[in-house]
């Protein structure tokens, strides 16, 4: 899959370089992308063959996290069990292999909402798992939600960014549509709200800003600005000190001013596409690429400070810990990097390929794989990996309504 990715970067980039000045030219050029990201997407989503994507949060002792095979998970983060029996998301029989949990959920007033591939936004109480509302909102829903004054946003694959009002009263939850803005393509991006800006990706190449502050505008096409990068953006933004700092598919790496869309700079060093949402500390910033190398970037003017290269494609987001960076490949193993330096300080190998983000809770690390289970792995102080749980979720036991306990597993750490 990684040698498919890097062919399908260069043939992107062909086309896009020798044909995009043409109509007809556009018109192949979106085909051939649509039939390239099909593949690498749908091919990674069947039921039987379940990846991590979701990525996770940690409230008080639980990590909330979604799964591929369309169910919600609370996991005690010390010892690895369930907090309630995870259900199945409820799907039209002839979209069985549409449930699929990839955006990281959103937690709002004692709620977990998440998207799932059939379009729907669900939510779930937290302190027991019940399914309290679902709301249809259009299309595929691949990135995450966030939730901002009461508000939802979460885009689909329709190409819309919708905005949803949230009500919660007790077990009763309501979502109301608000508004509903349309890009050029499918939206995969989980966005973020920088001073009253709203902020996201799209396949059709640019990074968009929506001014909060006229909400009825926002329908009618009102941007606050619009950057068109090279090819499609699939990453989520990361606003940091007033920055906005994306990958993109034509293999560059953008700083832009969160206010105005003006481009500070861009690194151009990768060989292959963003896909994961960078991560910063006071100084740097840290881009995963599926080339397989994590980047540190200054964040004043780009400069690389180091890169590690790893033995596969970094699809999900690294997560600071301490000093450290933690990231996963599709090689299968996770990764421990000092910040200043990019040293590698230890690896885990998992046996499984790592295609989620790495969630933190200051010194352990949380990130699903492809054997229906959730990783727990603390990091000591000298960076060496300690395994610390396996939590599976079995789609089987979940429709007996039985809560799977965790097992022991022997990674190389």
């Amino acid at each position: 899959m990684t040698r498919f990715l890097e062919i399908g970067s260069t043939l992107v980039k062909s086309l896009d370089h020798h044909y995009m000045s043409t109509k007809f030219g556009t018109l192949v050029f979106n085909s051939v992308l649509t039939i390239l990201l099909l593949v690498v997407f749908l091919g990674c989503s069947r039921v039987g063959t379940a990846q991590g994507w979701s990525g996770g949060v940690v409230v008080d002792e639980s990590l909330i996290i979604g799964s591929m095979d369309g169910q919600l998970l609370s996991i005690n983060v010390e010892t690895g069990r369930h907090d309630w029996a995870p259900t199945l998301l409820r799907v039209d029989e002839d979209k069985d292999d549409r449930r699929a949990i990839y955006g990281t959920p959103a937690v709002y007033k004692g709620v977990a909402f998440v998207g799932s591939y059939d379009g729907k936004m669900h939510a779930y109480a937290l302190d027991n798992g019940v399914l309290l509302e679902t709301e249809p909102i259009a299309d595929e829903i691949v990135g995450g939600a966030l939730i901002e004054d009461g508000v939802l946003y979460v885009g689909s694959s329709d190409g819309f960014m919708h905005a949803y009002d949230i009500s919660i009263r007790g077990q009763e939850v309501t979502m109301e549509r608000k508004w509903q803005f349309q890009t050029g393509s499918s939206i995969w991006s989980t966005p973020q709200v920088f001073e009253n800006l709203l902020i996201f990706s799209s396949l059709d190449h640019n990074i968009y800003a929506l001014d909060l502050s006229c909400n009825t505008c926002i329908e009618g096409g009102a941007t606050k600005w619009v950057y068109e990068t090279g090819a499609a953006v699939a990453s989520s933004p990361l606003v940091s000190d007033g920055e906005v700092y994306i990958g993109s598919f034509d293999g560059n790496f953008y700083s832009l001013d969160a206010m105005s869309g003006v481009e500070n700079w861009r690194f151009t060093g990768a060989s292959n596409w963003y896909w994961g949402r960078a991560v910063t500390d006071r100084t740097a910033v840290y881009a995963p690429s599926l080339n397989g190398s994590l980047y540190a970037l200054d964040k004043n003017d780009g400069n690389l400070r180091w890169e590690s290269k790893t033995k596969g494609a970094i699809v999900g987001s690294p997560a600071i810990v301490s000093d450290m960076i933690a990231y996963g490949s599709k090689g299968g193993d996770l990764y421990i990097s000092e910040l200043s330096s990019g040293i590698i300080m230890g690896t885990c190998s998992t046996g499984e390929k790592i295609e989620a983000p790495i969630t933190s809770d200051g010194n352990s690390v949380y990130f699903s794989v492809r054997d229906h289970s959730i990783r727990a792995i603390q990091i000591k102080g000298n960076g060496n990996p300690d395994e610390k749980w396996d939590a599976p979720y079995f789609s089987d036991k979940a429709k007996d309504g039985e809560i799977p306990n965790p097992s022991d597993w022997a990674p190389s750490c």
